[in-house]
This record gives structure tokens, sequence and C-alpha cells, in this order.
């Protein structure tokens, strides 16, 4: 009696009888109910309707206004239900023998929910719900948010991995679009008109259907704009809301104005900027970090799940690699001759990498990509590169903008531009994972290197990265491992060392120097000996090489990593990360669209498209609960020495209430109505 938009709806009328005793009446007319029970409110307010209810002849239980689950559950025990029918008391539509092909199914497949809303096909007013006594009381013990004691339901749709579930699909298809609930009085209007034009006292959905299709106006009516569960999308924003606010970001917006004026795109790397994220919801601007945790420029707190796009093992500001970092500052580091921090490393490093006899400093990665390609080809005499996976920013040699990648753009005019026909036709793509397709690539024209990430998201597959090792010894090819990204990550020499394939190159770097720049070509003497003639002249500037600074806090994260047994840490970490994340997915039906991807030491968690939603907004709206629940989430996550069991508690608390808003907006259809901002992938 107490809608807020139709408030006594209950007792209006609907073929000269109140809507509660034509619910009801509907309902009794299935031969497996054996009784009908109202489950009312003991406010004051819903006397007239327990009146009128007992007047029909129907029995009523009478329980908390605000808590509908305890009231549903007390309901079902006033009659020692074993399993239970749910039907709203706006869905005068409701079709008996609907009813009973959904209890026979409960029965038959031995499953805890049987439904026909899950997803929804049938119209909207239709909707039944049954299920054993035993998941309802278990639902009463453990469901606690507002959302789910409202809505009594919600909290078994959301967990299909811990109650067994049955849907019923429409056989005549998706007919979710019409709506014949009664949330408003031109509802109740709609659903007279269509009774009336059927002719009959108690229309079947199929006379109804017949009558749609013969009154227009009637059809036209039935497909209101208005969104299906208003009620329940609105409660569940209370709950988000009641589960803290988003942080605020005024000083964010106020430098994000200043860059766009100063900065090209407004940000020096992509990867870094507010097109990752939601607009107006997540920060723009760190102003600090240590070990795993960040403060923006609002000085709001968070998990650092991408701790530096992976280039900060150790955690943010590690007091050691700090230290070090002072001390050679305070020395002067712009030495006029060499220092013996370059010898030391580069001796430290050919311990460490597999087969490395000597390497080469450079500052970005790219650089380090640039070097290994010119020693292929000066080595072999031949131009063409075989390539596969992240090639930095000189990624335009065979793609023409940065821009177009990132943001899935097939507008690349600028780049292409930008980037000569001539040198993005130098390389060639390969899939991974697949020797045949890298052969035929080989065998079209003479390459002078292969260049492969070893792993990435995908694990190789069993004697894969070794076939390529052979390809390229067959074919004379050099044999490039791009460890950018992954060296130093899965074993102290590397995913060289872990998988025991050995390049002829590797690109290491990332991670080597927490968080200053450095990058490393390593290699045997005969395929690096091309860049002493190559190097003789080019690195003649002033900032040819790499700072010293850098220098000293690799060596002093190289010693912090093997003190610390890093690996050891980060793979069982990582691994309570994945499995964790795993499981919560089971648990919420959400295995078919996302997966925590990647081996324990760096994950990444991703969103397929399904048919309603991308996987852009899904993903979107979990990064939006996981920043409301204090982890700045993007997706990839490293992970660091600083990952203690307590942050890895965290965040996996994280994860479960995302996923549980997650699961409740696919199933209400409500991603975009519980977006906090805009989708912006564009940098502005």
């Amino acid at each position: 009696m107490s809608s807020r938009r139709f408030p006594g709806k209950m007792l209006a009328l609907l073929a000269d009888k109140p809507l509660i005793e034509v619910v009801c009446d509907r309902l009794a007319r299935a031969r497996l109910v054996d009784v009908v029970v109202v489950a009312t409110s003991d406010d004051p307010s819903d006397d007239p309707l327990a009146a009128t209810a007992r007047a029909a002849g129907y029995q009523v239980f009478r329980g908390s206004l605000q808590d509908v689950l305890a009231r549903f559950v007390g309901a079902a025990r006033s009659v020692d239900a074993t399993a239970v029918v749910r039907i709203t008391g706006d869905c005068p539509c409701v079709e008996a023998s609907l009813v009973d092909v959904l209890i026979e199914r409960l029965r038959t497949t031995g499953a805890d929910y049987a439904a026909n809303v899950n997803p929804p096909t049938w119209p909207n007013g239709l909707d039944c719900e049954v299920m054993t006594m035993a998941a309802l009381e278990k639902t009463d013990r453990e469901a606690t948010t507002p959302h789910d004691r409202e809505h009594v339901t919600t909290y078994i749709r959301a967990r299909p991995g811990i109650f067994s579930q049955d849907n019923l699909a429409n056989p005549r298809g998706d007919q979710s679009h019409l709506r014949w609930s009664i949330d408003h009085p031109e509802d109740l209007a709609l659903v007279q008109g269509l009774w009336t034009a059927t002719g009959l006292d108690q229309p079947a959905l199929d006379d109804l259907l017949a009558a749609l299709e013969a009154n227009p106006e009637l059809q036209a009516a039935s497909c209101p704009s208005r969104r299906r569960n208003e009620g329940s999308v609105a409660s569940l924003r209370a709950d988000l809301e009641g589960a803290g606010p988003l942080p605020r970001s005024e000083q964010s917006e106020v430098w994000w104005h200043r860059a766009k004026g100063s900065l090209v795109l407004g940000t020096q790397a992509l990867a870094r900027g507010p097109g990752q994220s939601v607009s107006d919801v997540a920060p723009k601007f760190l102003a600090r970090g240590k070990g795993c945790r960040v403060w923006d420029v609002d000085g709001n707190e968070y998990i650092d799940a991408s701790l530096g796009l992976a280039a900060v093992p150790l955690g943010h500001a590690h007091p050691e690699v700090a230290a070090a970092v002072q001390e050679i500052l305070l020395q002067g580091t712009g030495s006029s001759w060499m220092h013996p921090l370059e010898v030391q490393l580069a001796e430290r490093l050919c311990d460490i990498v597999p087969g490395a006899e000597k390497v080469c400093f450079c500052t970005p990665g790219s650089d380090a990509i640039i070097a290994c390609m010119r020693a292929a080809r000066a080595k072999t005499g031949r131009q063409q590169i075989a390539r596969h996976g992240h090639r930095g920013w000189h990624r335009g040699w065979h793609r023409g903008s940065h821009r177009g990648w990132h943001h899935g753009s097939s507008d690349d005019t600028y780049g292409a531009r930008a980037v000569p026909a001539e040198a993005m036709a130098k390389t060639t793509p390969f899939p991974y994972n697949d020797l045949e397709a890298l052969e035929k690539v080989l065998l079209t024209q003479p390459c002078a290197a292969i260049i492969i990430e070893p792993v990435h998201l995908t694990p190789p597959t069993p004697g894969y990265l070794q076939g390529v090792r052979d390809l390229a010894s067959r074919h004379g090819a050099v044999l490039i491992f791009d460890e950018l990204l992954s060296g130093f990550r899965y074993a102290r020499g590397g995913a060289q060392e872990y998988f025991a394939v050995m390049p002829d190159l590797s690109i290491l770097g990332q991670g080597i120097a927490n968080g200053q720049p450095l990058s490393v070509v390593a290699g045997r003497q005969e395929f690096i000996a091309p860049l002493e003639d190559i190097f003789s002249g080019t690195l003649a500037d002033t900032f040819g090489g790499v700072e010293v600074s850098a220098l000293s806090a690799a060596m002093t994260t190289l010693e912090v990593m093997e003190r610390e047994d890093y690996w050891s840490h980060v793979w069982r970490q990582g691994q309570k990360l994945q499995d964790g994340y795993r499981a919560l997915s089971e648990d919420f039906g959400l295995t078919e669209i996302t997966d925590c991807q990647g081996m324990p030491p760096w994950t990444q968690v991703t969103f397929k498209d399904i048919p309603r939603w991308q996987g852009l907004q899904i993903q979107s709206l979990f990064q939006q609960e996981m920043l409301r629940r204090g982890i700045l989430f993007l997706g990839s996550q490293p992970i660091s020495l600083a990952h203690d069991d307590g942050v890895i508690t965290k965040t996996l608390d994280a994860y479960r209430e995302s996923m549980r808003v997650l699961r409740s907006a696919l199933d209400l259809d409500a991603v975009d109505a519980l977006l906090q901002g805009e989708l912006d992938r564009a940098g502005g």
C-alpha cells in the first residue's frame, strides 16, 4: 500500500476486483500450488490490504515493512512450506501454467532456485520465482544489505555458484520489452485495456498477445521508455551509496584542466591518462606512493593494483632504493666520464641473465627494442622482422598510431602519415602459440629477427618457445625476447630462465630499477657485437646512455629481490589473488564474462562483451566499485614485495563486493544506470 510510484495500488480495481485479489485468484489456479499466502507488512497502512485478502479467502502473514525477506520467510514458515513460489503483487498477468512448469522444473532438476527472470525473456509482469525453503532460509541468514533484504531473491540470483539455478526461457523469443507489471496508474490502465480487448475474465498469455497484435495503441503502450525493475535499481543505488561514497576528485579535475592546456593529449602516457577509467569518478593525478598504496592530489588513499604500470616490483618508495638514489644524487649524477656502477651492474646482469655475455643500457624500453632490431639487421644483412607483442612507443613501425591502438579506433590517419609505408612494411606480425603461422612468415621472406614476448596474459603452450627457438635457428633469424614486462618477474633470470629457452638477444626493463627509467639489451657476444659499431656514434649525446641514479636503483633492487626471495613471494601471493578471483567469479556466475588471466606474478582481469553490454561497460562498473572500496584498479595486477596478506585480503574483499554489484547490475539490466560517471576512453 505504501508504493512510492502508485500509493494504494494493491486495492486498485482490475476487472472490478482489487488487484491483490486478482493476483491471488490467478495463482490459486496453479495445480501444484497448495496454498496462497499474502505476505504484507504490520504497518497500519497495510491494514486494508490484509482485510481485503482475508475477505477474499486467502491467508495473510504480517511482518516487517522494511525487511521484506524476513517477512517472506515468516510467511513460508507459517504454512510449513518446503518449496516457495514468489510472485510480487504488481503482476496481475501471472500465468498459472507457467508457475506449474517452474515448480516441476525445481523438482526435476534438483535446483535451489528456478525462475523465468534470469535473464528475462517473458513480458514484464509474468515474473515467477520458485525456490526451496532451505535456499530461502540460507538467504535469510546470510543476506545483510538493505537491497537484498528488500528484494528477497537478489542474494540467491547473484550467487549461482552457491545456489544451483534453472531459468525458463520464453519459447516465443525475447518479449521482455513488453511491460505489464503495475508500477504506475497508466500501467493499470494498460492491463485493463488488454483484458477488455480479450473479452475474457482470466485471459492467458496467448490471449493477451493476440489482443496486443490487434490493437496497435496497446502495443505502443506496452513498450514504455521506463527502465525495467525501477524499484530494484533504485534500491541498489542506495545500497551502493550506503557502502561508502566514491572518492572526491576536485583537485584532480583542476590539474586535468591545466594539463589539457599544456601537454599533448593532456598526459605524458595514455596508459596513465584518464581515458583508462570512468570520467569524474577515478582520480586523474596521484601525489605520492608508499609500498602498495598511493595517495591522489585530493588526499584519497588507495591500494595501487597496477603498481606504476608494473614498474615497482618492491613497491613504491622502497626505503633502500630511495636511500641508494639519494646517495648517488648527492654525489652528482651528471658525470662527465664513466661511472663504476655501469661496470658493476653489467657484470651482475651477465651473471643473472642466461646466456648474457654483454649488456647495453638504454633509458626507455623502446630504445632497447630499436637497438635489438638494428643489431639483428646488421648481423644478418636482412631487413624484415617477424614480430609479436608489445612494441613500445615505436610500435609505429607496424601501426601508424598509438592512439588508434589504445582506443580501439580504426582512424589512423595521422599515424599513417607519420610513419612511412616502407617502414611499416618491414615488419610482419604472427600469432602467439602458433608455430605453423610463424614458419609461414619465415618462408615468405628471409627475416633478420623474430621478436616476441615470451609470455604475457597467455602462457606458452608446452614446447612453443622451444619451437620458436628452433625456427629462428633453422631460418637464420636472430631470436629476440622482449622481456620489458616479464624480465625479473617470473624468475631471477626472467621468463627465459623460467621456461628454459635461451634467445640470442633479450630486452629487459620495467621493474629492474623499481621505478627509475632503465632498460637493458643483453645477449651473446656474436649477436650483441653489432651494437659496438652501431652505437659508436649514436650514443655520443649527453643522455645517450643512462643516469647513474637508475643504475644505483637497479643494483639495490636486485639485492633486495634476492635477499627477500622476491620470486617465491610474488608467485605465492599472486596465486592467492588469481585463485580467489576465479572462485568468486564462479560463485557469482560470472565466469563466462570475466577471468583473471596470466601467471600469478602478474595477472590481468579481463571482461568480455555480452549481447546487452560491452566488456568496457562491465569493466568500468567493476572499476568504479573497486575504487569505492579503496582499490585503484585498471585490470593489470603485478604483484610486488609489498603485497602482504592484508593487501591480498582487502583486494579479495573488494572483488567480492564489486562482483556482487556487477551480478546484480546484469540481472537488473542496469549496468549503465549504476555507473556514476561517463565512459571516457579518449583521454579527455
